[in-house]
């Protein structure tokens, strides 16, 4: 019998290869090759096959070179404990669970399988790639170390609900990444072309139906350790895209770059974060409850720092007020680098969204109506005038498009000016409205009737544009 002892105290009964006290599957590698050449990786893969053909799906210490368990339907659990495997890739598995504890894997693939529940736990992997992944309970990546993490069009196919039990938030449809070491790259539905090689030498077409969306209940990535490698610096260490959930990402140091793109968030967290790259959200829906805007809206500026920019391109935010926040967090970022530019364009979405909340709160009566008018002036004279000082060339285009057309018109339509000219041209009502809106008041033409009230607003409108266009222009030149 082989020498191999279980935890459990028990030996493996299977046969010993000839020259070793170790079977075909607890034969370590060297040993192996030493004895059979080549023909050691068949013989592993026979047994190994063999094995599941007869129902066997717990394996312990095993050693595997390359394998592939294709079709495979079981009632029990597929575990590998204290195992060294060089690649696994399964593919159409349907099983209620699948283990890797404490174990050496150098590739894990599983490819359009059902599952209950994924369990990775106190091992040392290169790269674990999830593809076409439908799970009813939960996935868990915890406390070990990984090189790189795809996840891709993996969906949650249970019907269990979230609920408090004993004060414990029971949980289901939640993928966790926590305790994980040497992290080169986390990827929820990136682009892999090395990987899109492996399955086709394996005969996969990863290409024959399109890519799903990442669709679970929560995501939660924590405590995640990087490499800190000069040359990952710059990259793109954490993808989230195409992702539809509640995503929580928790006491982490991102050595690089961090993007979510083209996502659905529910009730997003980031609690102790600090990314040394760039930090991008694009294409990207927030959504949050009354709850998260009290509560965790106002802890993201302290909670997520960036040493590098925040993009916040083409988002969308159920609330008024988280866009008011995430604006702000990414022109403060921007103002920190230099790049005032940049910088005031969030500020004028950061003023705008601003605005928007203050008419989403909850107010009646002549209250409401006091602040609908207080918005609707802070349109006219901050908005529609310069964007909230970010724009000095909107003041000089109204400026002339009121002067040189709009009063002269408005003149002529009511002939309320006179003059020396008894025939007034509309050059003539414009020379008049340049001369009020400048305030130079030459007295050889001069308003009468409704044309009074005309002047007034066309020389307080005057003044006041040039006002704003002095502000802004030495607002943005002079920082």
């Amino acid at each position: 019998m082989c020498e191999y002892t279980y935890e459990n105290g028990k030996k493996c009964r299977l046969k010993p290869v000839e020259g070793s006290k170790y079977c075909a599957l607890h034969i370590p590698f060297e040993e192996g090759e030493k004895l059979l050449g080549e023909r050691i990786k068949e013989i592993k893969e026979e047994t190994f096959q063999r094995r599941l053909k007869q129902g066997q799906t717990y394996f312990e210490g095993i050693y595997l070179y390359e394998t592939r368990i294709k079709d495979f339907k079981a009632e029990n659990p597929l575990t590998f404990k204290n195992s060294t495997i060089k690649a696994i890739l399964l593919d159409s598995v349907s099983v209620p669970g699948i283990t890797f504890f404490n174990s050496q894997v150098g590739r894990i693939i599983l490819f359009e399988s059902d599952v209950g529940t994924f369990l990775l736990h106190g091992s040392t992997v290169f790269g674990l790639n999830l593809l076409r992944l439908r799970f009813s309970n939960s996935l868990f990546i915890r406390n070990s170390s990984i090189r790189y993490v795809m996840i891709n069009s993996v969906e949650y196919s249970g019907e269990g609900e979230n609920r408090d039990e004993y004060g414990e938030r029971r949980i289901v449809g939640r993928i966790e990444l926590s305790g994980l070491r040497d992290v080169r790259r986390i990827g929820i539905n990136v682009r892999y072309p090395l990987m899109r090689r492996i399955l086709e030498e394996h005969g996969l077409k990863p290409s024959a139906s399109p890519e799903r969306s990442v669709k679970v209940s929560s995501m939660v990535i924590k405590e995640i350790e990087f490499d800190q490698s000069t040359r990952f610096k710059r990259q793109v260490r954490l993808s989230i895209r195409r992702f539809h959930g509640s995503l929580i990402i928790e006491d982490m140091n991102i050595f690089g770059h961090a993007e979510i793109t083209g996502s659905r968030l529910k009730n997003p967290e980031f609690v102790h974060i600090t990314v040394m790259g760039n930090m991008i959200f694009r294409r990207t829906s927030i959504h949050g409850d009354l709850t998260w805007n009290s509560t965790v809206l106002p802890n993201i500026p302290v909670e997520l720092m960036v040493n590098g920019f925040v993009e916040v391109e083409g988002c969308r935010f159920n609330s008024p007020r988280a866009a008011e926040v995430f604006y702000r967090l990414a022109r403060i970022s921007w103002e920190r680098n230099g790049d005032f530019e940049k910088a005031d364009e969030y500020y004028y979405l950061e003023m705008v969204a601003k605005r928007n909340s203050r008419l989403s709160g909850r107010t009646g009566g002549l209250r409401s109506l006091v602040l609908k008018v207080e918005v609707l002036f802070e349109w006219l004279f901050a908005d529609l005038t310069c964007k909230y000082g970010t724009d000095w060339k909107r003041p000089i285009l109204i400026w002339l498009a009121a002067v040189n057309l709009f009063f002269p018109v408005l003149y002529l339509i009511t002939g309320s000016v006179e003059g020396f000219s008894r025939i007034m041209t509309l050059l003539d009502y414009e020379y008049f409205s340049i001369v009020t809106a400048t305030t130079l008041g030459y007295g050889d033409y001069h308003p009468i009737g409704v044309g009074r009230a005309i002047a007034s607003v066309e020389a307080l409108f005057g003044m006041f544009m040039w006002a704003v266009f002095l502000t802004v222009f030495a607002r943005k030149y002079m920082r």
